[in-house]
């Protein structure tokens, strides 16, 4: 049993290895105009155009072209079942306030996952399921 154990975790911690080198081959930037406001982990951004760049460990680079708006995220490597042709962007929605959850690089079926900020947990917690999620196509 503990063998079987051992060699799974072994399996598992090799899959998920491969997954974050097979990420790391888009590079590019990613642009996006997201017409509401929204948050991303614990910040709170502005309707605007944004740019997304992939940083060393596993971090996003989020920021405006004026640079008067920046931050920088943990993400973690998620795959999918398509490659879209363009970047997408996925919102989970509680009432009126956006969540940034997941964004899908332009010809691969990868993409980044990004995680919950204290909000939305307690938002999650009072509802069971996002109101809606919204994708934005990015350019």
């Amino acid at each position: 049993m503990k063998k079987t154990l051992a060699g799974l975790a072994v399996v598992i911690a090799l899959a998920m290895g491969m997954a974050v080198p097979a990420l790391a081959q888009y590079s590019g930037r990613i642009n996006v105009s997201v017409p509401f406001s929204f948050t991303v982990e614990n910040q709170r951004l502005q309707s605007g155009d944004y740019i997304v760049e992939k940083t060393a460990g596993g971090r996003l680079h989020i920021y405006t072209k004026d640079g008067r708006v920046s931050t920088t995220v943990l993400a973690i490597a998620a795959e999918g079942t398509t490659a879209p042709e363009k970047a997408h962007f996925v919102f989970r929605r509680y009432g009126d306030q956006y969540f940034l959850a997941k964004i899908w690089t332009p010809g691969l079926n990868r993409g980044w996952e990004l995680l919950q900020g204290k909000m939305e947990v307690e938002l999650a917690k009072r509802k069971t399921v996002p109101v809606e999620t919204a994708t934005l196509i990015g350019r």
